[in-house]
């Protein structure tokens, strides 16, 4: 079967090694992070910079100054204008954030002042669109901020189980905004996704647990994720990467 080459594969990293991987494994753009245990926070200057330099595809980063929910006050949206800049600075493609009301709406002032901030940088509008009242609704709101991108699980656990509401967010887009989905995408049903959706692009981990050669010492834990451990964390799997893309077609 010919593949289909106009399926754009983002792969969220959460290390510079791994944004190193998932260029090498083929991927088109990352979504650089870190945080991963508590659902991904804006990374290190230093480790933008380096990925920057390190790769040459499009590098998107996530925008997020701390765990919680996604509505900030002033001081907060300050450091988010702040890392904005710093990322228009060093030459990042794009940048994912959310923004809401305390009444789970998207926050439209902030988020057309960081699409204007940003540009020309592409904005992506992360996952705190799936916990907003009406999927359908924050995605005009979204489209009328002039936003380019939602990441989209269809408001479900993941979007094999938000399939049917994907597929009607791409139609009621009409290419006016980008519908990613993202949450639960492995290289079996990639492919079903895609046919099912009419999506163009699709969001991906692909990462592997490696664990530390760092022999513990102590039953002391730092870490208060149930997921990884001290010892334990998540890099770029170049082989998992390398199926998805295989099984796109």
């Amino acid at each position: 079967m010919e593949k289909d080459t106009s399926i754009l594969v983002e792969i969220a990293v959460f290390t510079p090694n791994a944004a190193i991987v998932a260029q090498n494994a083929g991927a088109h753009r990352v979504e650089l992070c870190s945080g991963y245990s508590e659902g991904g926070l804006s990374p290190s200057a230093g480790t933008i910079e380096f990925v920057r330099k390190s790769i040459s595809i499009p590098i998107h980063v996530m925008v997020r100054p701390r765990i919680g929910d996604f509505c900030y006050n002033a001081d907060e949206k300050r450091c988010i204008l702040s890392d904005i800049d710093y990322c228009k600075n060093v030459g990042v493609n794009g940048i994912v954030f959310g923004a809401l009301t305390p009444l789970g709406l998207v926050d439209m002032e902030f988020t057309k002042q960081v699409v204007e901030f940003a540009y020309p940088m592409s904005v992506t509008f992360h996952r705190a669109f799936d916990l907003t009242q009406n999927l359908y609704n924050t995605l005009d709101d979204l489209i009328a901020c002039g936003v380019n991108r939602v990441l989209t699980s269809g408001g479900k656990p993941n979007a094999l189980e938000g399939i049917d509401t994907i597929a009607a967010l791409v139609k009621q887009a009409k290419g006016q905004i980008v519908v990613l989905p993202g949450g639960g995408i492995t290289a079996d049903n990639v492919q079903h996704l895609i046919k099912s959706t009419g999506v163009r692009e699709v969001h991906f981990s692909g990462k592997q647990l490696v664990k530390s050669q760092i022999r513990k010492s102590t039953n002391l834990s730092l870490t208060s994720c149930g997921e990884v451990s001290d010892l334990e964390w998540y890099e770029a799997s170049g082989k998992k990467i390398k199926s998805l893309l295989s099984n796109i077609g």
